[in-house]
């Protein structure tokens, strides 16, 4: 399985831009909807999975993919995305890591979108290499 690396931008910022382009005066309210999905449902996720019912799994996955992918969150819609197939086959022994891995990403993404918004570029994590 796919995961998503620790220290790296998770947010397409092209999708952002034409986000912001079409909803023009509305993108923050828009944006700000999203961002509560993306802090919450991966705590839905988990509690799903806690009570072993993979159809809400795959139902809270589904969601949270198609918001992850609507704002560019791309590396946390596939997360979503395994959880969503995971969910669906009602197999879910491999879920927990995911899930973990999804509630950090939303944390971060969150952090990104935020930043969007104020218009400030993200700082370069203190171990990453100039270019």
């Amino acid at each position: 399985m796919n995961t998503v690396p620790e220290y790296r931008e998770l947010t397409d910022l092209q999708k952002l831009n034409e986000m912001k382009q079409e909803l023009e005066a509305g993108f923050s309210t828009v944006l700000r909807h999203y961002q509560a999905g993306i802090l919450h449902r991966p705590e839905r996720i988990r509690q799903a999975l806690e009570e072993q019912d993979a159809e809400r799994v795959a139902m809270e996955s589904h969601s949270l993919k198609s918001v992850c992918r609507q704002v560019g969150l791309m590396p946390m819609g596939e997360l979503a995305a395994q959880l969503e197939t995971m969910g669906a086959s009602g197999c879910l022994d491999q879920a927990e890591p995911l899930i973990e891995q999804l509630i950090a990403s939303s944390v971060q993404g969150n952090h990104e979108l935020n930043h969007f918004c104020n218009g400030t570029t993200l700082p370069r994590p203190f171990f990453e290499k100039g270019d």
